[in-house]
């Protein structure tokens, strides 16, 4: 992850530039890696607030970066979800 170009570079891809939205939600994962992050601090985190979490505005953008860092979208081995708690980043 280079913060100054806000793009990734995934083994076996090509190099991809996130949104701000994209880079910041990436940025939180991986600075806690291993350990499932709430909805509630998602969005605090992303979008610099707090509230009780909007779990629709999250998933779309796990989703959107989903396409941008899993070799197989559908399938993450990056970005899990841990059901009912929040997401995680896996690191092997």
């Amino acid at each position: 992850l280079d913060p100054s170009s806000r793009t990734i570079k995934v083994e076996g891809m090509e190099l991809t530039r996130l949104t701000q939205l994209e880079f910041r939600l990436l940025y939180t994962l991986m600075s806690h890696p291993g350990q499932v992050l709430s909805t509630e601090t998602l969005v605090e985190s992303v979008w610099g607030y707090n509230d009780t979490g909007n779990r629709e505005l999250v998933r779309g953008l796990v989703k959107r970066l989903r396409r941008k860092v899993e070799v197989d979208p559908r399938n993450p081995r990056f970005i899990c979800t841990s059901p009912g708690l929040g997401y995680m980043l896996v690191v092997e």
